[in-house]
């Protein structure tokens, strides 16, 4: 239902910009945003692996107190709510699970822009073999700002969100690396 209703949005975005001169739209439309990070992590990709596809059980990332999920890990089936230590509680939907690629992609579909001033961040992390029998892990991101009209106040511009996204990234690799390297 929510995949519908951001396509339909997107479509009514799409027929106002038509429906304005060029520059009107160009000028003042969010751009999405991108964030990559990278870290090498001291274990075999396997174990790695194994905690980073494991969808439902992300008590080891940063500030999550608690997971509820369901679906196992069928992407745009499986959900999964992240209770944060502060209080709070992010939804996200598996897009993408791909274990010959060690490749998890997950959207992040309620947050707070206080905690996050991002919306629509979408992340992808993909594990390779290093050597030594290390890992490296890719995190990358695709988010908007989380004021999404024109001038946006400055704790909600593009710069306080890719450096909020980038920092979150950062996060999540030493995360993983503190799991699976104890």
């Amino acid at each position: 239902m929510a995949v519908l209703a951001r396509r339909a949005f997107l479509l009514a975005a799409v027929a106002l910009c038509a429906s304005l001169p060029r520059a009107a739209c160009a000028a003042h439309a969010a751009s999405v945003l991108k964030a990559v990070e990278e870290g090498a992590i001291d274990a075999p990709p396997e174990k790695v692996w194994a905690i980073l596809s494991d969808f439902a059980h992300a008590d080891w990332l940063p500030g999550v107190a608690r997971v509820e999920a369901e679906g196992d890990n069928t992407p745009d089936k499986a959900i999964r709510r992240l209770f944060m230590a502060d209080g709070g509680v992010v939804t996200e939907t598996l897009t993408r699970w791909d274990a010959e690629k060690r490749m998890v992609g997950v959207h992040r579909e309620r947050d707070d822009v206080k905690r996050l001033p991002a919306v629509n961040v979408t992340t992808i992390a993909t594990l390779r073999p290093a050597e030594g029998g290390k890992t490296v892990v890719e995190w990358k991101a695709r988010f908007y700002r989380g004021f999404p009209n024109p001038n946006p106040p400055p704790e909600l511009n593009d710069d306080v969100a890719i450096a909020a996204v980038t920092a979150l990234l950062k996060a999540n690799i030493a995360a993983l690396k503190a799991k699976a390297t104890p």
